[in-house]
This record gives C-alpha cells, sequence and structure tokens, in this order.
C-alpha cells in the first residue's frame, strides 16, 4: 500500500509543472516554450507532464481557464455593485492592476497569449472581459450615452484603456508597479464614459 507522500507526489509534480509553465509562457510566449524546457524547469521527466495533460495546448489552455477564473472572481468579491460608477470603475482597474503587480507572469500570459486560446473557450462563460461589459450594460443609464454607443464602441475602447497598460508593462515600456496607475487611468476611463471623478480622488 502507497504511504502518504507517495500518494501527494503526483499532486506535487503537477503543481511545479503548472507553476512552471505560467512562468515561462509569460517570460518567452506560448510559443517559444517547450514541453521539455517545462518538465526541465518543473524538475520532472516529459513522461510527468504528459501524466497529467494530453500536450502543451492542453496545459495552456487549463492555465488562461485559471488565469481567468481567479481575476473574475476577485472582480466579482471588490467591485460595488451598486453605488457611484466611478467608484466601480476604480475597483475595476485597481483589480486589474493589482493582479498583475501581484503575479505579473500570470497576467503577461493571459495578455500576450489570450488569441492562442480564447477561440478554443467559450467566451460567452463567466470572464473578466464579460465582466467589464456586463457591468457598463448594467450601468448604462448613468453614462448619459447611447446604448449602442457604450457597448459596441466605448466597451472595447475602455476595456483596451484597462489592459493596454499591463501589455506595456509586459513589454517593459512603462515601469511598475500597475497600481501607481490606477487612479489616472479610472479617471481617463470616467472622462470617456461622461462621468465626472471627483477631486478627492484625482
Amino acid at each position: 500500500m502507497e504511504d502518504a507522500s507517495a500518494m501527494a507526489r503526483p499532486q506535487r509534480f503537477r503543481k511545479a509543472i503548472f507553476d512552471s509553465a505560467v512562468r515561462l509562457f509569460g517570460e518567452r510566449g506560448w510559443s517559444d516554450t517547450g514541453i521539455r524546457a517545462i518538465a526541465k524547469d518543473a524538475g520532472v521527466s516529459d513522461a510527468a507532464l504528459y501524466r497529467h495533460w494530453k500536450g502543451k495546448k492542453a496545459l495552456a489552455r487549463d492555465i488562461f481557464l485559471d488565469g481567468m477564473a481567479v481575476l473574475h472572481e476577485r472582480l466579482c468579491r471588490d467591485v460595488p455593485a451598486t453605488g457611484p460608477p466611478g467608484e466601480a470603475i476604480a475597483a475595476i482597474v485597481r483589480t486589474f492592476f493589482e493582479a498583475y503587480d501581484a503575479r505579473p507572469e500570470v497576467v503577461r500570459y493571459l495578455l500576450l497569449n489570450q488569441h492562442d486560446v480564447w477561440r478554443t473557450i467559450d467566451r460567452l462563460a463567466p470572464n473578466p472581459v464579460n465582466f467589464w461589459f456586463d457591468f457598463l450594460r448594467s450601468r448604462k443609464s448613468q453614462f448619459h450615452l447611447g446604448d449602442h454607443l457604450c457597448g459596441d464602441v466605448l466597451g472595447p475602447i475602455t476595456l483596451g484603456m484597462i489592459l493596454r497598460p499591463g501589455i506595456a508593462a509586459a513589454y517593459g515600456s512603462l515601469p511598475g508597479p500597475l497600481a501607481h496607475y490606477s487612479e489616472p487611468v479610472t479617471a481617463a476611463i470616467c472622462r470617456v464614459l461622461g462621468l465626472e471623478r471627483s477631486p478627492a480622488h484625482a
């Protein structure tokens, strides 16, 4: 009969592989990171990786879904459902930026590799992108903008205002931590949406 340490080893190996892949995907990109490099970094054999995932695409998909789920959970927890929309926007921006500062390798992977994985998943499932668009729809009466303009035009524009600083940081063109930029970015988004940000928060 296997002892507890032997039974725990596969789970420990799985976590080591997962963590190594997150870091390497974030540093090198998905396409430039091979199975052998992940296994070597994790201190396991190639076969150990294949015991948990069918291949690199399956591993990348799991990392993407996990990262998206964690960020969505934080947004649901930290963003007020009622009250001034500017405060909710501030909480959304802050959550994105603090997530980057806490685990830049994860968010770098999500931002820089999203197009490789995004089309393989259910884009209607709960995720941070849908959270932003759902927020805009739920508060549209407070923006004094046309529904079409807010959802179809300003939605992608303002989402880009949240995501692009992380992409710039990932490429080294914006010094961190990103949390330093939370208020200026929030103020800019509020202006685009026709909201006033009070001087106390400027």
